[in-house]
């Protein structure tokens, strides 16, 4: 686990150590040029007042940024300031507010709220790569009141931490099922409370379900939905007290963060998971 507080004060007391310890996320791949895709062929072309690289590509003599294709590109913001407010993201309990975050890197509340956006849109590239698989429990929960509501279907892999959140419009068996074949391994366990739409499922899983009508919430040998139960709680509850609210066209952001979070909550280095997830460059190739 990395010692957050001494990254920090190294940020504050020296910001340029910031693209510094981006830099070093990269340092093994070979680049190529962003705008002809010529490899090994790239110097160094100038260094801007913040430490942040431009390249030229002597074949087509064109120049770029080291940070194009990330959040940083043309970014105002320092770099120093991103990493401050990632680690204040990660560390904080539940959630973190622009308004939070505003006040812990001194910049606007309208600038903190399109930091966290971004962030917010990347982490979400990186999940629903992999399928669930083994003992897998799913629901559905409402979000907001009339105009700003949304049905959001819950998938949990218990033993991994995976997670799939997707809005959908309606629980009908046509709208849950094909979300179900496209993240579950066939063959999967698969729990769910009585709903009858789910009944379907029994053609390709081992589907297992509790009655919460009748106050049946768990059965012996693990037959139950309380793990995402459990996470429906967490969400609300983030966004009843931390963001008051989420309006409808940001909602499925704010589920891809706690989705990421959710995922990679017990990784020895979340700052450098989460780093690697916002800060990988176009033109980086393995």
């Amino acid at each position: 686990m990395p010692d957050y507080q001494k990254i920090m004060r190294k940020l504050i007391s020296h910001p340029s150590s910031g693209i510094k310890m981006i830099r070093s996320l990269t340092a093994r791949h070979r680049k190529c040029c962003v705008h002809c895709g010529t490899i090994g062929h790239l110097h160094i072309h100038s260094t801007d007042t913040r430490g942040i690289q431009t390249f030229q590509c002597q074949v087509c003599k064109k120049t770029f940024s080291e940070t194009y294709g990330t959040i940083f590109y043309k970014s105002k913001i320092p770099i120093s300031s991103w990493l401050l407010g990632i680690i204040f993201w990660i560390t904080a309990t539940g959630g973190l507010s622009a308004a939070d975050l505003s006040r812990k890197i001194n910049v606007s509340h309208l600038t903190a709220w399109r930091m966290l956006t971004k962030i917010r849109k990347e982490l979400s590239k990186g999940l629903g790569k992999e399928m669930l698989n083994g003992l897998v429990e799913a629901d559905e929960a409402w979000f907001g009141r009339k105009h700003n509501q949304d049905i959001v279907m819950g998938m949990v892999e218990r033993e991994k931490r995976k997670i799939r959140l997707i809005i959908i419009p309606n629980v009908k068996e046509e709208t849950l099922y094909p979300h179900i074949r496209e993240h579950v391994k066939t063959k999967s366990q698969f729990f769910t409370d009585s709903r009858i739409t789910y009944s379907i499922t029994g053609i390709r899983y081992h589907h297992q379900t509790t009655n919460h009508s009748k106050g049946e919430f768990a059965r012996k040998g693990g037959i139950h939905s309380n793990t995402i139960e459990q996470i429906w709680g967490d969400i609300k509850g983030v966004i009843r007290t931390i963001h008051h609210g989420i309006s409808r066209k940001y909602r499925e952001l704010y589920l891809a963060q706690y989705a990421f979070a959710y995922q990679f909550k017990h990784s020895t280095n979340l700052f450098f998971k989460t780093l690697c997830q916002l800060f990988t460059p176009t033109y980086c190739l393995i």
